[in-house]
């Protein structure tokens, strides 16, 4: 549009002149005129989402002592995140160390918290957020949300460490491409999340991270939760429970089987919950409201949409997932094993898919789970019933849990004080 006004300008108001400019040269000029035009729209649009950025947050931001002194500014793109974060949010205010939690959830429990060395606030979601989140300033951003500088959320030049914290034991490899190349440290679960990371940045010649094993924040919250959970189950009948909890995508096994594996379990007699992932009521809502639709009259189908899945967990005899971090979940918090679909995970879009050996993840997924195949659906019932009382996948599961999940318990202090040690190292 603003070059189309230049040329018509131009036109109309030209005088008479004469001279003669070679095709060369011509091009040459044109080529300069249309790249500081450009270069001007571009800036121009950079200046706008700045002001714009700047107008959200003299609007809604109400400055408190911690967003003046905060060194940490912690993103959660998800309300689901608040396991992971809150406990390192209170062994942060331990220490006395200032915070701002940025989130992209209005009713995130976050706000829940009222302390002076915290500041929490609503930033909106999608490019609302990311508009605040380019330019803002600490020393320190903390987030679970992957592909930093690779889609529309950048590294601001205000920020001088970008900080990555896992949310699941599996590892960066089943995040999709370029995941974690432009953070500067990550905090691990546990030993296994380190080879893939280390051979992505060998492979791609990118900035080697720092890496800090601090065990899981998460897990920890919902082994507390499990207790609770477990004396809070009241079940409707006497039928054995099939979880179904998969993860979302082409891969996902509510996109790639549906009723197809759905329908056997149900005509087996079993009482089944569908926890699907919450990404899938994103992406996937006219796939899982035509499952709902089909079964909204059965009495023996639950659908579970609540925000922890410890309760799911609990009340499951047994589980059928696909290469979800929930089928850790389930076997680091009851030792028990989950039942997948024999078939291949497609790794393009994922960082996996330049690795030269297989992940850990679908190293270990053998050892401690069923499989069953797709052609064998309508003999889940054998199966169920055979994995349900299998206790010789418990010492696998053990060995599993040693390498992915460290320091059950203290993540959160770790965390912190990995944070805290980083803070020191940029003075």
């Amino acid at each position: 549009m603003l070059i189309s006004i230049i040329v018509l300008f131009v036109f109309f108001f030209q005088r008479n002149l004469f001279g003669y400019i070679d095709p060369g040269t011509g091009s040459l000029l044109f080529s300069a005129l249309f790249g500081i035009i450009g270069a001007l729209f571009f800036l121009s649009k950079a200046l706008v989402i700045k002001l714009k950025t700047m107008s959200f947050s003299k609007s809604k931001n109400i400055e408190t002592e911690a967003s003046k002194k905060a060194r940490i500014i912690i993103y959660g793109e998800d309300k689901r995140y608040y396991n992971v974060f809150k406990p390192i949010i209170e062994e942060l205010i331990k220490l006395e160390i200032p915070v701002i939690y940025y989130s992209s959830s209005e009713d995130d429990q976050i706000f829940e918290i009222k302390n002076d060395l915290l500041h929490t606030e609503f930033i909106g979601v999608g490019n609302k957020a990311y508009a605040k989140l380019n330019f803002i300033e600490a020393d320190i951003c903390l987030m679970t949300t992957p592909n930093l500088d690779v889609f529309q959320l950048k590294r601001s030049k205000g920020v001088k460490k970008y900080v990555h914290i896992f949310h699941a034991p599996s590892e960066a490899a089943l995040y999709c491409l370029y995941s974690l190349d432009f953070f500067d440290a990550v905090l691990l679960n546990g030993e296994n999340q380190i080879a893939d990371i280390r051979e992505l940045e060998e492979t791609r010649g990118t900035k080697v991270k720092e890496l800090e094993i601090i065990g899981s924040t998460y897990l920890d919250e919902l082994n507390k939760k499990k207790e609770d959970a477990l004396k809070s189950i009241n079940k409707l009948n006497d039928k054995e429970t099939v979880l179904i909890a998969p993860s979302w995508g082409m891969n996902g096994l509510l996109t790639r089987f549906g009723e197809k594996l759905i329908d056997p379990i149900l005509e087996s007699g079993y009482y089944v919950i569908i926890r699907p992932h919450p990404q899938s009521n994103i992406v996937e809502k006219d796939m899982l409201e035509r499952l709902k639709n089909k079964y909204k009259d059965n009495a023996n189908i639950e659908w579970d949409f609540n925000r922890d899945n410890i309760y799911s967990l609990s009340k499951a005899d047994v589980m059928i997932s696909d290469f979800s971090g929930v089928i850790f979940d389930y076997a680091f918090l009851f030792d028990k094993p989950t039942i997948i679909p024999n078939f291949t995970f497609d790794k393009r879009g994922y960082d996996a898919v330049e690795l030269k050996e297989e992940t850990w993840t679908f190293r270990t997924l053998p050892n401690i789970s069923v499989s069953i195949d797709e052609n064998n659906f309508s003999n889940i019932a054998n199966i169920v019933n055979n994995t349900i009382n299998n206790a010789s996948l418990k010492d696998n599961i053990i060995k599993a849990k040693e390498d992915a999940y460290k320091f059950r318990g203290e993540a959160a202090k770790k965390g912190a004080l990995a944070l805290s040690k980083i803070l020191t190292d940029l003075n």
